[in-house]
């Protein structure tokens, strides 16, 4: 199965992956970045496994989903392939994965189905959303230094917040339940470590207002 992302935080998501003048791009499961001054890109990868590429705020490195065929983890969503999340220079050298699918009983534990790799704003941090619940997925957080792995928070969406007073905090799309009965999707603001920061808003426009006032320079 694949992860359900909120279609307005999905443009979020969507946006191109680009420093100044750099950008990073994938084709045909391969990553190729375009340093500023170049005519055209340079292939980084050769896998041909490889999706999701993201740059370092400081443009020097790049993260990436690496897909791992015949190798899926049962989740609360279904069984999803492990996957794993790498980094490699994007002046080209060696890849280093940092994080490989698991299984686990604890859904918050399970990693497979990983996507959505984005960088904290001081790049030490990368955070990514996995497969977890029946009707929630999860985002993880992995230090880039040392590989130490932990979940944050449930979460359907993922959007760090580059700039301005909340930066580094998150934008998630949480599925949460009413004390009487029911449920409810909206778009929260969370702490790097998962605390509420407050509602944002179940709408493109109110998500789009919070950037407006906090995020555009």
């Amino acid at each position: 199965m694949t992860l359900r992302i909120l279609p307005f935080l999905a443009l979020a998501l969507g946006l191109p992956a680009r420093v100044g003048a750099q950008s990073v791009t994938i084709e045909r499961g391969e990553v190729w970045f375009r340093a500023s001054g170049d005519s055209v890109p340079r292939q980084i990868t050769r896998s041909g496994r490889d999706r999701d590429a993201r740059l370092s705020p400081d443009g020097r490195t790049i993260a990436f989903i690496r897909g791992t065929p015949g190798d899926s983890v049962d989740a609360g969503s279904g069984r999803e392939e492990a996957g794993s999340l790498w980094i490699i220079p994007s002046a080209g050298g060696v890849a280093r994965m940092l994080v490989r699918g698991r299984d686990d009983p604890a859904p918050e534990r399970i990693l497979a189905g990983l996507q959505s790799p984005q960088f904290s704003p001081d790049g030490r941090t990368l955070y990514f959303l996995s497969a977890a619940w029946a009707t929630s997925a999860a985002v993880h957080a992995v230090d880039v230094a040392t590989g130490a792995e932990r979940f944050v928070a449930p979460g359907n969406s993922l959007e760090v917040v580059p700039r301005g007073r909340y930066a580094g905090s998150l934008l998630v799309w949480q599925h949460r339940y009413f004390l009487v009965a029911g449920t409810y999707d909206w778009v929260w603001l969370i702490t790097p470590d998962g605390k509420d920061v407050g509602p944002v808003g179940e709408t493109e426009e109110a998500v789009a207002e919070f950037r407006e006032m906090y995020v555009t320079p």
